[in-house]
C-alpha cells in the first residue's frame, strides 16, 4: 500500500500464526460485505418507494421498500462494528502508516465518519415513522439517507484509489484526486448496486419456496423478478468501468498492473473469469426461461447461445491466443454482454406485460436465480481480494529477472520511518 509514494519500505508484521494481513483483511472483508449490502438497499429503496407512491400506493412496492429499510436498520451496527475491529487492529500494527493516511485524507475521513452522525438519525426516522409522516416528506428522509450512504462511499473510494495509483508526490491534493478514482468509484458503485440486487432476488425465491400462503409467494416471486432486472441492468456496466479501472491503474501505476495481471494476482483471474461466466450465463437462462413460452423465446434461446460462445471465448487460455490478438479476449466478452443487454431488453419488456401479475416461476428459473445471486456476492468479494492483493511490494527481481517480493521478512519488518513533515 502506497509503495510507489513513499521512499521507506513499509511494514508487515506477523503476530502468532494468523498474521497481520489476514486478521486484518478478514475483519475489513466482513465489513465491506455488509456495507456494500447497505450501501446497494440505501440505493434502492427509497425508488421503490417512489415507484409504490406514484403507482396509487401499490402495496407490493411499498412492502418491498419498508421491509429492505427494516433490513439496513438491523445491519447497520453490525457493519460498523466490524469497521471498529479492523481500524483498531490496523492501529495497533500500523500505527505509523495509519497516521500517514490520516494526515493526507483528513478531510474525506472527516467527512466519511462524520456522515454517521447524520445517516443513523435519518435511518431511524425512516424507518419507525412510516405511517406517521407525509409520503413526500417521508420519500425526501430516504433519498436523504441514501444520498448519506454514497457520500461516505465517495470519501472512502479516495482512500482506497490513492493506495492503488498515489502517485509519485505525497500531498493531500493528490490524494483525493487520484488518476483511478471516479473509475474505482463507478465500479464499486455499479457492482454494490448490482450483486446486491441479485443477492436479494436468491433470497426472494427461497423465502417463496417457504411461503405458507398463495399471496406470499405472488410477493416473492415478483420481488425475484424486480430484483433480478435491477441487478442486471447495473451488471452490464461493470466490463466497461473495470476495464477503464485497469487502463488507469495500467498508466499510473504500472508494479501495482503488474500484480494484478502477472504476479500476485495473475492466477486468481481463472477463478474471476469462471465466476463472472456462471453471473452471465446463469442471468441469460433466467431471461431465457421467462420467454420460453412467449414470442420472443427462440430470439432469448439464441441470444443466450451468443452469450455462451462469447464467455468461453473469453476464458480461453493464453496458450490457445497469442499475445498478438489479445484482443479477441475483450472481444469475445463484450459480445457476451450485448448479447446479455439484448436479452435483458426482452426480459424487461416481459415483466412490463402480464410477467409481473403472473405467479409462474418455474423450478429451473428459480434455482438459476439462486445460483446467480450467490456466484454475484462471492465475485464482488473475490474481486475485492484480487484488487487489494495487487497493492502487494512484488515484481521483478532486477538481478534474476524473476518475479519476487522486492521486500524480503527481515526489511519489511524494520521501522517504518515517514518523511519529515508527514506525520501529525
Amino acid at each position: 500500500m502506497l509503495l510507489s509514494a513513499f521512499p521507506v519500505p513499509q511494514p508487515r508484521l506477523p503476530f502468532g500464526t494468523l498474521g497481520a494481513e489476514i486478521a486484518i483483511g478478514a475483519t475489513f472483508l466482513i465489513h465491506i460485505v455488509v456495507v456494500g449490502f447497505i450501501l446497494g438497499a440505501a440505493g434502492i429503496t427509497p425508488f421503490m418507494e417512489l415507484a409504490g407512491r406514484r403507482r396509487g400506493g401499490d402495496e407490493r412496492c411499498l412492502r418491498y421498500a419498508r421491509s429492505l429499510s427494516h433490513s439496513i436498520l438491523y445491519l447497520y451496527s453490525f457493519g460498523a462494528t466490524w469497521a471498529v475491529f479492523a481500524v483498531v487492529l490496523l492501529t495497533g500494527l500500523y500505527g505509523r502508516l495509519i497516521g500517514t493516511l490520516l494526515n493526507l485524507l483528513l478531510l474525506p475521513l472527516t467527512i466519511a465518519f462524520a456522515s454517521f452522525f447524520v445517516g443513523v438519525p435519518l435511518l431511524l426516522v425512516y424507518v419507525y415513522r412510516w405511517d406517521k409522516m407525509p409520503p413526500r416528506l417521508h420519500l425526501a428522509v430516504g433519498f436523504a439517507f441514501a444520498a448519506i450512504q454514497f457520500l461516505f462511499l465517495f470519501m472512502i473510494v479516495q482512500l482506497d484509489s490513492y493506495a492503488l495509483t498515489p502517485g509519485t508526490a505525497v500531498s493531500a491534493a493528490h490524494a483525493m484526486f487520484s488518476p483511478s478514482y471516479p473509475w474505482l468509484l463507478l465500479h464499486y458503485a455499479g457492482g454494490t448496486l448490482s450483486w446486491s440486487a441479485l443477492f436479494l432476488a436468491a433470497v426472494a425465491v427461497w423465502r417463496g419456496r417457504r411461503a405458507k400462503s398463495d399471496a406470499e409467494v405472488v410477493f416473492q416471486r415478483w420481488a425475484a423478478r424486480v430484483n433480478f432486472a435491477i441487478g442486471s441492468i447495473f451488471l452490464l456496466a461493470q466490463p466497461i468501468t473495470g476495464f477503464l479501472l485497469a487502463g488507469t491503474i495500467k498508466t499510473s501505476a504500472p508494479g501495482v498492473f503488474d500484480n494484478l495481471f502477472i504476479f500476485g494476482s495473475g492466477s486468481m483471474f481463472i477463478g474471476q473469469v469462471v465466476l463472472l461466466a456462471v453471473v452471465v450465463l446463469g442471468s441469460n437462462l433466467v431471461f431465457w426461461l421467462h420467454n420460453q413460452e412467449n414470442p420472443e423465446g427462440g430470439l432469448a434461446a439464441t441470444l443466450t447461445v451468443v452469450a455462451l460462445l462469447g464467455m468461453a471465448g473469453t476464458a480461453l487460455p493464453a496458450s490457445i491466443i497469442p499475445p498478438q490478438v489479445v484482443l479477441l479476449r475483450y472481444v469475445a466478452l463484450l459480445i457476451a454482454f450485448l448479447a446479455t443487454a439484448a436479452n435483458l431488453v426482452l426480459y424487461i419488456r416481459s415483466l412490463r406485460g402480464s410477467g409481473l401479475t403472473t405467479p409462474r416461476l418455474t423450478p429451473a428459473a428459480g434455482r438459476a436465480i439462486v445460483m446467480v445471486g450467490l456466484a454475484a456476492a462471492v465475485l464482488s468479494i473475490y474481486m475485492g481480494v484480487i484488487k487489494e492483493n495487487s497493492k502487494l511490494p512484488c515484481g521483478i527481481d532486477q538481478t534474476t529477472g524473476q518475479s519476487a517480493c522486492l521486500l524480503s521478512l527481515h526489511q519489511s519488518t524494520q521501522n517504518f520511518d515517514a518523511a519529515p513533515g508527514v506525520l501529525p
